[in-house]
């Protein structure tokens, strides 16, 4: 998962083959405010979603997705500006 703050946008690769994913935005540990976005499988691995929404600070960025029965999970903390 890559934030690139010129673009306002996160981009991630995911599996060719996933059942679902989502990637959920959070605004602190303790806040109840999150954001998610629902991700479509398409014939391209690599996925983008606008930041343009997200008020100034600091957010975890949650990128979940399955495979058959797996789960998996991957984060990063992004400061927008």
């Amino acid at each position: 998962m890559t934030y690139q703050p010129n673009s306002q946008q996160v981009t991630f690769v995911l599996p060719m083959y996933f059942t679902k994913a989502e990637i959920v935005f959070s605004k602190s540990s303790t806040s109840l405010e999150n954001i998610s976005f629902k991700v479509n499988p398409s014939n391209k691995p690599v996925y983008a979603i606008s930041t343009k929404i997200l008020e100034k600070g600091q957010w975890l960025a949650q990128l979940i997705w399955s495979q058959g029965k797996s789960q998996y999970c991957s984060e990063q903390v992004i400061d927008i500006n």
